[in-house]
């Protein structure tokens, strides 16, 4: 066990928001409560995480009732100025609920790729969004390990407003060293894999498809 972590780094429960938000207090608090797996400062960050994580979850299934009943450019207008969004006047209703919804989740969530995986969701239930591990590029591409790859459907991934969405949607919440690439694909059989770009193949296309580190 190491004595010396300042955040747990799995949850006995397997609950995976909490252990985010309890990252993010850890990380907030820094080295003066010591919290490696198993020890009482990381109990007390789960169950802080926990409790943060619930609400959270509670209030944004709220909003999203809220949202979905929100039909007059009035009422979506307002929300679009509060969370400081671009008027989407002329666009389809369901189209400024989600976007709406996934500004919500943006600005309040975090950073942590569980969250992003959320807010993103918003926008496509399709939606596969890939962190490169640092060991995995750490002989190849180091710096990859800062970018995150988003992959969509191809009928949505030359949707260019929904490329630009995803690109909003991130601006506020990824943090300021990550980068992130869109690309086509589906996350393969373990929904962490980028597809193969192969040379010899008209399916593969540079300006739409990434390339694994």
């Amino acid at each position: 066990m190491n004595l010396t972590s300042t955040a747990p780094t799995t949850d006995p429960l397997n609950n995976a928001d909490a252990l985010a938000v309890a990252k993010r207090i850890a990380a907030m608090m820094g080295p003066a409560i010591r919290a490696a797996d198993g020890t009482v400062g990381a109990a007390l960050y789960l169950s802080l995480g926990a409790a943060l994580a619930t609400t959270r979850a509670f209030s944004e299934r709220s909003l999203y009732e809220v949202i979905a009943n929100l039909s007059q450019d009035d009422e979506l207008a307002h929300w679009e100025r509060a969370l400081g969004m671009l008027s989407g006047e002329g666009a389809p209703v369901a189209d400024r609920q989600r976007a709406v919804h996934a500004r919500w989740i943006a600005l309040r969530a975090g950073p942590s790729v569980l969250a992003i995986r959320r807010a993103l969701e918003r926008l496509s239930a399709d939606v596969t969004v890939i962190e490169i591990m640092a060991e995995d590029v750490a002989d190849t591409d180091p710096l990859a390990a800062y970018r995150i790859a988003i992959l969509l459907p191809d009928a949505q991934e030359a949707d260019r407003q929904l490329r630009a969405q995803i690109s909003v949607t991130l601006a506020p919440m990824a943090q300021a060293q990550l980068a992130w690439a869109i690309g086509r694909g589906d996350g393969g059989e373990d929904g962490e894999t980028i597809d193969d770009f192969l040379c010899d193949s008209a399916d593969s296309l540079v300006e739409r498809d990434l390339l694994a580190s």
